[in-house]
């Protein structure tokens, strides 16, 4: 699967000037051409354009992030999340979208888990979750015709709330943390063909939720 410059522009969330500019001075994601000479990426380059939006939150300049190679800057972000001190949201948001990429079910698990625990809740799903869902709504455009990647997503959050929900009654552990994933029926409603996902109204019933959570989900 490639993308374009627009396509991987929108889901890294990165300025199309940019990444030229990336190219042009520090031959960084340099992309294939095609015979009209439009630039063609692919899902390792996405992940690279992801793990550097990422890093350059983090202070760190371009210049010193282009001189490493793709799996170079990936283990700088794992790093950083592995950092009890860090508290990024950009951090988490690339590994989840590189969980989505790369249909890697144990990064999804790993980085959600850990969101949960350090931010709670609402400002988890505010901050991380809700961009994350709405740049994966991007990727599934990309994606029209590969219909597996849609499934392996929705199906991710499916598990989870039966999952969380048996380690909730077997083990009375957190009660928040599943109530993100009792919205995933509500995520995935009132998609346009594009795919792309309708999401803010889901925020306030996450707030809602875990304003309330003592009340309607004690065990």
């Amino acid at each position: 699967m490639n993308y374009n410059i627009s396509q991987l522009s929108k889901i890294s969330d990165t300025n199309k000037i940019t990444l030229r500019s990336w190219e042009e001075r520090y031959n960084f994601l340099v992309a294939e051409r095609t015979k009209t000479n439009i630039r063609l990426y692919t899902k390792d380059d996405l992940i690279c354009a992801i793990n550097t939006k990422a890093l350059l939150s983090e202070k760190i300049k371009i210049s010193n992030i282009s001189k490493k190679s793709h799996q170079d800057i990936q283990k700088l972000v794992d790093d950083k999340f592995n950092d009890k001190n860090n508290a990024n949201h950009q951090i988490f948001i690339a590994r989840i979208l590189r969980a989505a990429l790369n249909y890697d079910r144990d990064l999804f698990d790993r980085t959600i888990y850990l969101g949960f625990t350090k931010f709670g809740l609402y400002e988890f799903y505010l901050n991380i979750m809700f961009p994350s869902l709405e740049r994966i709504g991007y990727i599934w455009a990309v994606k029209s015709n590969v219909p597996e990647h849609e499934k392996f997503v929705s199906g991710l959050l499916e598990t989870k709330i039966n999952d969380i929900t048996k380690e909730i009654i077997e083990n009375k552990v957190s009660k928040d943390i599943w109530l993100l994933f009792i919205m995933a029926p509500y995520i995935f409603l009132n998609r346009d063909d594009n795919h792309f996902i309708p999401l803010f109204e889901t925020t306030k019933m996450v707030a809602n939720a875990e304003e309330n959570i003592v009340d309607n989900w004690s065990v």
